[in-house]
């Protein structure tokens, strides 16, 4: 009897062992992507974002650049705002409250109202890149190729689709009333129904596939706008006339800002395209599987990655585009440079 005790005491020792990340290292994790500058970046985000979306409305809706950025910001403000509330949900002192529900189960929903806005995210960006690549490709059709009610069309069509993709996640959990013994008192929380497992697997690979696809065509788009950038710079450096080729300063400037847009959210999303395709050869690495607690380490950098792509946005529109930096100067600093008027009259 004692020596099956010490064998079960062994077996229970090294599948702790073989665990890479336990439960006091995946706190640290959380604590900082999560509750500390993860929630700070986000708070950040939904402010730039909120800007975002008041400058591009002032800004007007005829021009499809102008639409799509729009859409970009309504998507990452959307994105950030669940982003949020499921932070709160994992941080300890909430988690203390004596609340009505459980906040570990509200916070199931927030991560795939979240996961939706961000693959929204990816296809706008994709379209955006496209956009710049065929006007670079076919300047004189690009203005009939790409409307803006094509736009509207094609982001509509994108939040259609994303919401459809996670909707099996919705129909499979059932928000019901759960006793609690050690609060005496039933609190509410969510269910699985028994076939949660198969359509978990589906929205999964639905959810994956076609944003991985989204994130190689943002890749390949913005190697040949790098390219592009770098022939019109050298084709500037032969002549000055621009009469006889090459993009206009405008289209210039608009390639520059996609292009580093494109550049960020590649940074941004990269890590979690390499993970998506590690998990279809490393099947423990899965939410009910034995390193269920490094993938919720990894998941909760790649949220603040996405939060920090949905951030950055803003500072690349203010360092470059005139446009937007004007708009935003006339809206909300007009008090500062009349302010600024009046002391240098006043002082010669």
């Amino acid at each position: 009897m004692q020596s099956l005790n010490l064998s079960d005491e062994s077996a229970v020792k090294t599948q702790e062992e073989n665990i890479l990340v336990n439960e006091e290292m995946l706190s640290y994790f959380t604590l900082i992507n999560t509750w500390g500058i993860g929630q700070c970046v986000t708070i950040l985000g939904l402010i730039v974002n909120g800007l975002n979306i008041v400058v591009f409305v002032k800004q007007g809706t005829r021009d499809s650049v102008n639409i799509s950025l729009l859409g970009l910001s309504i998507s990452d403000f959307g994105s950030l705002f669940f982003h949020f509330f499921a932070n709160l949900c994992w941080t300890p002192s909430v988690m203390k409250m004596d609340l009505p529900f459980y906040p570990h189960h509200l916070m199931y929903y927030l991560v795939w109202e979240h996961i939706m806005f961000t693959r929204v995210t990816t296809g706008t960006t994709a379209w955006i890149t496209l956009e710049r690549c065929l006007c670079i490709v076919a300047p004189l059709k690009i203005k009939s190729i790409v409307t803006p009610r094509r736009t509207v069309t094609f982001i509509v069509v994108l939040y259609v689709i994303m919401m459809a993709s996670v909707t099996p996640m919705f129909y499979t959990t059932r928000v019901a009333w759960m006793f609690d013994p050690r609060r005496n008192k039933s609190l509410l929380g969510v269910y699985k129904t028994a076939n949660t497992g198969d359509i978990e697997k589906a929205t999964f690979w639905s959810n994956n596939i076609l944003p991985t696809i989204f994130f190689i065509f943002i890749t390949v788009c913005t190697i040949v706008l790098v390219k592009a950038l770098k022939k019109n710079a050298k084709w500037r450096g032969k002549t000055s006339s621009q009469k006889q080729g090459g993009m206009s300063n405008r289209d210039s400037k608009v390639v520059k800002m996609v292009t580093i847009i494109s550049i960020v959210f590649i940074s941004c999303y990269a890590p979690g395209t390499v993970v998506y395709i590690f998990l279809l050869v490393y099947p423990q690495l899965s939410y009910r599987g034995k390193q269920r607690n490094l993938l919720v380490a990894i998941m909760s950098i790649l949220i603040h990655l996405e939060a920090i792509n949905a951030t950055a946005n803003f500072f690349i529109y203010l360092a470059m585009s005139s446009k937007f930096k004007s708009t935003f100067r006339n809206m909300f600093c007009a008090g500062y440079s009349d302010m600024k008027e009046d002391i240098e009259n006043t002082n010669p």
